[in-house]
């Protein structure tokens, strides 16, 4: 186990890169210190550290509206988009596959749903809802959220949600983050238990192998995890080891400058989302920007409020000189004065503030800082789960809807969709899935790699998006249903299977529901048969009727028909 410093070139380029993506966040980490401030106090610590909580910076809270609302958007999403007590995403079968001659087989379908259970079950193992609550927090607080997924030691799938400040992001051409630098702190001892100690260099290993290691076990160090797609040039994809992975995992102990682990993944494990972009940059825009005045004008006025309510309940007092020293302020107090000097009598000064008015700018603006956290629309949502029906839900919150869709997209492309294509990953390389049939399979250059399914989602949030879609068929069909009672070939413009299967995936019927294809051109097939041999059974009969009508005829009349047939 060497103790000599040696520098790595991989390393020195990690640090300097991490340090220019730093100074690029720094101006956000302005912005994130005043949002923390008042929308989240307990994560507040983004340009200032310090070791124990800091129950002072919140002493000039005066109204949490704000962070009350960010709590209800981020109970909200978990309770209405990733639910811990139901299934809200399940795998189907690819479009490509669909679209294949033939069509899916019955058993890929089947395949992946038992794929989305076990997903699913060890979703609920592991701690993902404690995790998403956070991630959601940061995402409508601070704009920004960071998901890490990977296979965890107790469980199939171990997250953790990382808060803004303690990571850097950069983006690919196409605007998706594919980069994530994260800089923590470990002491001596956890390193130790993280890496291999044999691997240690430097400062470090001096430290691990210190004769005192009493001294020296809460030392801290520096680390860098340094996360990144690989270029073709850096791999070899027909090895799988950690090195030759698609996407690098990189840890740089940046005292030493030294590469203490070099390994990768499969897929990308950080899910990072923005709740809107901003122009350019690869940190996102959230509503606590939107109302952040509004948030420090309501607290203002609050404080001003309580210093006159305080006036009113303790006013200022004046006294004539010569009462000086003599005021009983007290309850029960007794302030002596001469009656024959009326002027000589306490009174109050300066409490004539108006609270009521201030009172209605208070209720006037919390409104507006719920209504940008989207409260109306969650709260709406639990009142339907108690006392509507899904129609009059889907009319209520149409409107509302169309206000939350913009960013519920961006959730699910930048975090549902890689996070459960991640989840995918590591539950078949633990071998957690039945064995899958030979149409899951695509060929690769060195050997065959399994299709990524498409992902179906059944929350609440993502059926009333798509109940707009039924509604729009139900109104098209209220309006053309007298013109196809005229001219029922007008139909023929429009796939009526497509249709019905996509009317039923929009409100999340069973798939047991819905049966395959083959199984329905079967059953067609079949009744075109029956159908057919009904009709020549019908055509028999009646030529043996007109046959026994025939014989029953004069018999002129018998030789013209005879004759019509020869002819």
């Amino acid at each position: 186990m060497s103790t000599t410093k040696r520098a790595s070139p991989q390393a020195e380029e990690i640090i300097r890169r991490n340090q220019a993506l730093k100074a690029k966040r720094s101006q956000w980490d302005t912005c994130w210190q005043s949002l923390a401030n008042y929308i989240q106090p307990r994560k507040n610590q983004i340009q200032t550290k310090t070791i124990t909580p800091d129950l002072a910076s919140s002493t000039d809270l005066f109204d949490t509206t704000a962070v009350d609302a960010n709590l209800v958007l981020g109970a909200g999403q978990l309770q209405y988009i990733t639910p811990a007590s139901e299934r809200w995403a399940g795998y189907d079968i690819p479009e490509n596959l669909r679209a294949r001659p033939g069509g899916a087989p019955s058993r890929l379908k089947k395949w992946y749903q038992n794929c989305s259970d076990v997903v699913m079950r060890e979703l609920s193992r592991g701690n993902f809802y404690t995790e998403v609550h956070e991630f959601y927090l940061d995402r409508g607080g601070m704009g920004t959220s960071c998901l890490y997924a990977a296979k965890g030691r107790k469980t199939t799938i171990n997250c953790k949600s990382h808060s803004v400040g303690t990571y850097c992001i950069e983006e690919d051409d196409e605007g998706t983050v594919d980069t994530v630098f994260r800089e923590f702190k470990l002491t001596v001892r956890q390193a130790g238990q993280r890496f291999d100690p044999a691997k240690f260099t430097g400062k470090l290993a001096k430290a691990w192998n210190s004769s005192d290691r009493s001294k020296t076990l809460d030392q801290e160090f520096t680390f860098i995890h340094a996360v990144y797609p690989r270029s073709d040039m850096e791999r070899d994809p027909v090895k799988q080891d950690g090195p030759n992975k698609p996407i690098a995992s990189v840890y740089v102990c940046v005292e030493d400058k030294y590469v203490i682990r070099d390994e990768g993944y499969d897929e990308m494990p950080f899910a990072v989302s923005r709740y809107l972009t901003w122009g350019e940059e690869p940190y996102g825009y959230c509503p606590s920007i939107d109302v952040l005045a509004t948030i420090r004008q309501v607290n203002f006025i609050e404080a001003q409020m309580d210093a006159l309510a305080e006036k009113a309940a303790f006013p200022p007092v004046l006294i004539p000189e010569s009462m000086e020293g003599a005021l009983d302020l007290g309850a029960a107090g007794v302030t002596v004065f001469d009656p024959n000097e009326p002027n000589a009598m306490p009174k109050e000064w300066q409490t004539q503030g108006r609270y009521d008015i201030g009172q209605e700018r208070v209720k006037t603006k919390q409104e507006a800082i719920r209504k940008a956290y989207h409260n109306d629309l969650f709260q709406m949502f639990a009142q339907a789960d108690r006392q509507m029906t899904a129609y009059e839900t889907m009319q209520r919150v149409a409107e509302k809807l169309v206000l939350f869709s913009p960013t519920f997209a961006k959730l699910t492309t930048e975090f549902l969709n890689p996070f459960l294509g991640r989840c995918f990953g590591i539950c078949y390389r633990e071998g957690l899935f039945e064995e899958p049939p030979p149409e899951a399979f695509v060929q690769v250059a060195g050997g065959t790699a399994l299709i990524a399914p498409q992902v179906v989602y059944t929350s609440k949030v993502a059926l009333a998006i798509r109940a707009l879609e039924n509604q729009s068929f139900v109104e098209f069909m209220n309006i053309i249903g007298p013109l196809v009672g005229i001219h029922p070939e007008i139909m023929d413009n429009f796939d009526v299977d497509a249709i019905a299967l996509g009317l039923a995936r929009n409100l999340s019927l069973p798939t047991s529901w819905i049966v395959d294809e083959e199984v329905r051109d079967g059953l067609r097939q079949q009744r075109a048969q029956a159908q057919e041999a009904q009709g020549k059974i019908a055509a028999a009969q009646g030529m043996a009727k007109a046959g026994a009508d025939l014989g029953r005829a004069p018999r002129e009349v018998q030789e013209q028909a005879m004759a019509g047939m020869r002819n």
